[in-house]
């Protein structure tokens, strides 16, 4: 879908400048008059729905320099639905589909995340020797149960996935170095 009305992301926020929105919209009436009205007649709040900020800079026109409101993406979308215009009805389906992009991109980190973390343990778990889990759990003052939790059903812990990591790969090398020092023998 292309750009209707530009989103910007700022500390994970998303917003739509008013006035761009408005000049989608084709409104009758001037911008300021319009956004103060429909902020007054829906009960908008700032700092929630919409941020204003003063855009310094040589105004066109003199005079005092232009107010711009930064609106959230529910605020644009409801703006959008009560012009009760075919472009407010594009504008809307813009955000809702903008939207769903969005939290599609979030959920796949998650996910690859998941993926991850599955891979990771498959490898600690088929690198542990028998005991291992006993003594990492006395190295760590902790219960043997704790570690199985975190290698087998998931229950996430840095410092133990971390030590489990260091014995599995340890062990790996160790295995290693005992198997070129087999073929060696052989060898001779």
């Amino acid at each position: 879908m292309s750009e209707l009305v530009k989103i910007t992301e700022q500390n994970g926020q998303r917003a739509v400048s008013a006035r761009e929105l408005h000049q989608f919209l084709e409104i009758g009436r001037d911008f300021s008059t319009w956004i103060k009205g429909r902020i007054e007649e829906y009960g908008f709040i700032e700092h929630q729905d919409f941020e204003v900020f003063t855009q310094f800079g040589e105004n066109s026109i003199g005079g005092r320099p232009a107010k711009e409101y930064a609106l959230t993406l529910d605020m644009a979308k409801e703006l959008s639905m009560v012009e009760k215009t075919e472009k407010g009805k594009q504008a809307r389906r813009y955000f809702i589909e903008m939207e769903k992009i969005a939290t599609q991109a979030k959920t796949l980190p998650f996910n690859k995340n998941k993926e991850l973390q599955a891979e990771l343990f498959e490898l600690i778990r088929n690198n542990l020797v028998k005991g291992d889990i006993v003594d990492i759990a006395k190295e760590k003052g902790l219960n043997k149960n704790t570690l199985k939790s975190v290698l087998y059903y998931g229950n996430y812990n840095d410092e133990i996935v971390k030590a489990l990591y260091e014995r599995a790969l340890s062990n790996k090398n160790k295995l290693r170095s005992e198997l070129q020092i087999m073929i060696n023998e052989l060898k001779r």
